[in-house]
C-alpha cells in the first residue's frame, strides 16, 4: 500500500524537500539570532540584521509552500491525500512563521535574555533542531518508505521525546523567571518569549501527530 502516485511523487517530493530546506534555513537563522540575543554585548544593529535574515528565510518558505500546493492541483492524488499533504506542509510553514515572529518582536521590544538564561535557551533550540531533523526524515519516509513506516513509526516517538525535554527546560525557566526580583511586567515579557521559542517544538510535535494520523487512517 502506498499513498503516493509513482508518476507524480518525484515532483512533489522535490518541492516538499525544497520547502523543508527553506524552513530549516529559517530555523538555523533563528538559532543564530537567539545566540546573539542571549549575548549581553550584542549590538541592537546586529540583532536587527540577524532578524532580517530570519524574515528572508520565512519569505522563502512561504514561496516554496505556495509552489508545492500549486503542484497538487490536478494531480493524481486522491483528495484526502492532497489535504493531508497540504496540512503537513502548512504546519511546517508555522515553524518558520514562529521563528520570524519571535525575532521581530524581540527586536521591536529591544529585548534580550539575561546571560544566566543563555544555556537553557540554546539547549531548547538544540533539542528543537534534533526534532526538526527527525521530522524531515519522517516526511521523507512518507515518500520513500511508506510501507515500512506503517509498520514502524517510532521516529515519531523520538520527536515527542525531544519535545518532552523542551517542556522540562521550559518549566524550569518559568520557575526561575518568576522567582526573580524583576517587576511582573518584565517577568511576563520574558516568560512570553520563552513560550514563543518553545512553541516551535510544539508545532513540530503536532506535525508528528498529523503524520501518525495519516498512517493510522491508511493502515489496512
Amino acid at each position: 500500500m502506498n499513498m503516493f502516485s509513482k508518476s507524480s511523487s518525484p515532483k512533489v517530493t522535490a518541492l516538499i524537500n525544497e520547502q523543508i530546506k527553506d524552513v530549516e534555513g529559517c530555523l538555523i537563522n533563528f538559532e543564530n539570532f537567539m545566540r546573539a540575543a542571549v549575548t549581553p554585548e550584542t549590538a541592537p544593529e546586529t540583532l536587527r540584521s540577524l532578524s532580517t535574515g530570519v524574515h528572508q528565510m520565512e519569505n522563502a518558505a512561504d514561496r516554496s509552500l505556495r509552489v508545492m500546493i500549486d503542484s497538487l492541483v490536478g494531480g493524481a492524488y486522491l483528495p484526502s491525500t492532497r489535504e493531508d499533504l497540504i496540512n503537513v506542509a502548512t504546519s511546517c510553514d508555522k515553524i518558520a512563521n514562529t521563528c520570524e515572529s519571535a525575532a521581530k518582536m524581540m527586536v521591536l521590544q529591544k529585548f534580550s535574555f539575561p546571560k544566566e538564561y543563555s544555556a537553557d535557551i540554546m539547549d531548547i533550540l538544540s533539542h528543537t533542531r534534533v526534532q526538526f531533523t527527525l521530522l524531515a526524515k519522517a516526511i521523507d519516509m512518507l515518500f520513500s518508505k511508506f510501507n515500512a513506516m506503517l509498520q514502524d513509526h517510532s521516529i515519531l516517538d523520538d520527536i515527542r521525546a525531544e519535545e518532552s525535554k523542551v517542556d522540562a527546560i521550559e518549566e524550569k525557566l518559568y520557575e526561575s523567571i518568576f522567582a526573580t526580583d524583576l517587576d511582573l511586567a518584565h517577568q511576563t515579557q520574558m516568560a512570553g518569549f520563552v513560550d514563543e521559542i518553545c512553541d516551535i517544538s510544539d508545532v513540530i510535535e503536532n506535525i508528528a501527530d498529523k503524520i501518525q494520523i495519516m498512517l493510522i487512517t491508511r493502515k489496512a
